[in-house]
């Protein structure tokens, strides 16, 4: 029956399903999520207690695709959060206003999410309690989606679980302290302590929480299906558990890493030089993507799709597309991170910029349609005001990014109205806020005779301009 179970892929059952029913969400979860080496041994033991427990079946075939380790899931700003990919549970409904978000994990077909208020909220498949948050759970930094289990890593240390517990997945996590990062596999958990060391519970069936002794130095960790890494700080990967495709073998070797990413049954691993390199099962080419990426800072790995987010705050994927797992992230820009669920991707946003009312400019300057001609040598106040969305004046000098001049052909003006300036400014020159006018006044020392363009930008992107044409 293993021989036999191991080509039935996930996405050839989910064929099956999509041709001869019109099952529900839960139905399609008890055929599409099947880990191919763990198909054989589920199999077997859950046919004894069909009748007894039928819920085992469901939870047992369930995949958790994520295995991404905590620094793969933080967000540096609060932002909102994108996805896409399958949706067969509603894991790319992302809640309508999540906003504030600093951190993102995915699991099988759900989604967690930790806001700046150290929150969590969750949505996706809940057949297990996965996306049921702990009432009052708070002061949260992290969270790891497992096949059907959930972690949440707090400030002091401890670590939250909740979910699908049939092997110790959830329950183990109890009494832990001294965490610093999160992961979870299919029925395992894994913990990194300050001291460098991983703590490991959970299902075992190929030794995925069998830590190697002695295993220290440690400074991420990401779970597979049925096995883990480490990443040490000397670059070097370590990995233990199922090793059917040399999940854990084909980390021998590797150096220079930054970040690891545990998928179904491939891995991928971030450089010091922001290259990637993976390895394990290749279908799809999900390993084989890898060839050429630069500029990536960030991995996640799916069940046959893998993703890089780069530098430039764009998302790559490579491997199957056949959810729009791959091709669902085109587009999106200004990322902050990123994580896999097994068929779906999920990343953090900037957040929405709401521009400002610019009231300007003010006299003595005249707004763009007109020509402000003055002498080259004197000092002129550039004056503008600035409302916020809800009509406030904005006040911080941080809303101005900048206000530079340029030089521009004095024929470009040969057809425009003129105004002459005729009031300098007083006191020194640059930028200031005026409390009792509520504006921002820029003190212009004009350069030497000529035409110039001014460009007043501010923080959300908006640039306004106005002209001038000097004489000496």
């Amino acid at each position: 029956m293993a021989g036999f179970l191991h080509w039935f892929s996930p996405y050839e059952a989910n064929k099956m399903v999509r041709r001869y029913s019109t099952t529900t969400c839960s139905i399609r979860h008890w055929l599409i999520h099947f880990s191919p080496q763990a198909i054989a041994d589920t199999w077997i033991w859950s046919l004894h207690s069909i009748f007894g427990k039928a819920h085992l079946l469901l939870a047992t075939v369930v995949l958790a695709a994520v295995g991404t380790s905590t620094a793969q899931a933080q967000a540096l700003t609060s932002s909102t959060v994108a996805s896409w990919g399958e949706n067969c549970c509603g894991q790319t409904n992302v809640p309508a206003g999540l906003t504030g978000v600093t951190a993102i994990s995915a699991g099988g077909s759900f989604n967690l999410a930790v806001k700046t208020d150290g929150t969590v909220a969750g949505w996706g498949y809940n057949g297990t309690g996965e996306v049921d948050i702990p009432a009052g759970l708070s002061g949260v930094k992290a969270v790891a989606g497992g096949g059907n289990h959930s972690l949440a890593l707090k400030s002091d240390g401890t670590v939250v679980a909740w979910g699908y517990n049939d092997f110790g997945q959830v329950s183990g996590a109890a009494g832990l302290t001294g965490v610093t990062a999160i992961a979870a596999g299919h029925y395992h958990s894994l913990a990194l302590k300050t001291d460098g060391t991983v703590v490991a519970w959970g299902y075992n069936n190929f030794g995925q929480t069998n830590v190697p002794n002695g295993l220290t130095g440690v400074i991420a960790i990401s779970a597979g299906i049925d096995y883990s890494l480490a990443l040490k700080s000397d670059g070097t990967v370590v990995g233990w558990g199922y090793d059917g495709n040399g999940e854990v073998s084909g980390a021998t070797g590797v150096t220079g890493v930054t970040a690891i990413a545990a998928g179904g049954s491939h891995n991928l691993a971030l450089k010091s030089d922001g290259t990637v390199v993976g390895w394990g099962s290749n279908a799809y080419g999900k390993v084989s993507g890898t060839a050429g990426l630069t500029g990536v800072t960030a991995i996640a790995a799916g069940y046959d799709h893998s993703l890089a987010l780069k530098s430039d705050g764009t998302v790559v994927g490579w491997g199957s597309n056949a959810y729009g797992q791959v091709s669902g992230a085109v587009g999106l820009t200004g990322v902050t991170a990123i994580a896999s669920g097994a068929y779906h991707g999920l990343a953090i946003l900037p957040p929405a910029v709401k521009p400002y009312t610019f009231i300007g400019f003010l006299a003595p300057v005249n707004n763009p349609d007109t020509v402000n001609t003055g002498k080259a040598g004197r000092t002129y106040p550039v004056k503008w005001q600035l409302k916020d969305d809800s009509g406030a004046f904005v006040t911080s000098l941080n809303a101005v990014k900048s206000v530079t001049a340029k030089v521009t052909q004095c024929g470009n003006f040969s057809n425009d109205p003129t105004d002459a300036l005729e009031t300098t400014a007083t006191g020194g020159t640059g930028l200031r806020y005026d409390a009792t006018a509520n504006q921002y006044i820029y003190n212009w020392s004009t350069p030497p005779a000529g035409c110039y363009t001014m460009f007043v930008t501010l923080d959300t992107g908006q640039v306004f301009s106005a002209y001038f044409n000097l004489s000496k």
